[in-house]
């Protein structure tokens, strides 16, 4: 456990994180945390998963199949050939 002093920045409050709680939370400067209040005067912080701000994804283009799949018409239940 450890203990942080909130301080005045600005019109707010804040902490400072130690080195070693940014670094068990993988957390640096910039990062956005989510805080829940577990009632009372308890809290949790959620850095989610630590590599989830640097992902990138690249668009991949659709195949011609996946295109015809979804540029085709719907039918409706009375349009469709019994089984």
């Amino acid at each position: 456990m450890s203990t942080l002093k909130i301080r005045k920045v600005g019109n707010s409050l804040g902490v400072i994180f130690p080195r070693e709680i940014q670094e068990t939370l993988n957390i640096t400067e910039g990062d956005v945390i989510d805080v829940t209040t577990l009632g009372g005067n308890k809290v949790v912080l959620d850095s989610h998963l630590p590599h989830h701000s640097k992902w990138t994804f690249k668009g991949t283009e659709l195949s011609v199949e996946d295109r015809q799949w979804l540029d085709a018409d719907l039918e409706d239940d009375d349009d469709r050939s019994p089984r």
